[in-house]
């Protein structure tokens, strides 16, 4: 279901409607964003303890949603 692609500055994920980014934040933590329908801004944001932690919760996020 979701695909990670590495890009510049972390992964990206597009699944249906959604787009989730996984950011590094410099201090070892990683932030994770939904967006939706094209918006600019974030539907759904939050830091995981890690990567895996980051990405976990947005694949979460998405699947909770009920319009995947």
């Amino acid at each position: 279901m979701f695909a990670w692609k590495k890009r510049n500055d972390g992964f990206t994920a597009t699944v249906g409607p959604f787009v989730a980014n996984v950011m590094p934040k410099g201090d070892g933590r990683w932030t994770w964003e939904i967006l939706a329908d094209g918006a600019r801004a974030s539907q759904a944001s939050g830091v995981g303890s890690s990567k895996g932690a980051a990405q976990t919760a947005a694949e979460q996020y998405v699947k909770r949603s009920g319009r995947v």
